[in-house]
Order: structure tokens, then sequence, then C-alpha cells
């Protein structure tokens, strides 16, 4: 069996009423509103080879699979502002 490491890095524009906090449970989220939001890896697969190919979560077998294979995951959250 061997390892893979996916390095996933994202960027949003957020407003300024949106918050990143400590949920009660210790891990750090974005809050908006009322609602706290975690990020999470999401597998998307196709059998298609086209270049514009639909990607998916819908076959369920395939993306179990994936995430049973995660024996790791941790989201990083920070505000950078620009002046």
């Amino acid at each position: 069996m061997k390892k893979l490491v996916v390095k996933i890095q994202a960027e949003l524009e957020v407003p300024d009423d949106w918050e990143i906090v400590r949920h009660p449970s210790g891990i750090t989220v974005l809050k908006i509103g009322d609602t706290f939001v975690d990020f999470d890896l999401a597998p998307l697969a196709t059998t298609s080879g086209d270049p514009d190919a639909e990607w998916s979560d819908i076959n369920v077998e395939v993306v179990e699979e994936v995430l049973d294979a995660v024996t790791g995951l941790d989201a990083d959250l920070e505000f950078i502002t620009h002046h």
C-alpha cells in the first residue's frame, strides 16, 4: 500500500461579517451568521475521458472508497487582509 498526500489551497473573498471561531467541539471553523462551516475533502469522479467531462460525487461507491482511505485531515483557516 502507498500513501497519497493531497494538498488543496483555496482563497475566498468573503464579507467582513464572516468570522473564524473555535467551535465547542474544539475545531476552528468559519461562522456565517448562526451557522458554523468546516471544510472537508470532497472527491469528485467521472468515467468520461472527454475534456469537458462532468465531475460529480454521484458515484457513491467510489466516493466512499476514497473517503474510507483518508487517515488524517486538517483544515487551517486564516484571514489575510490587504491594506
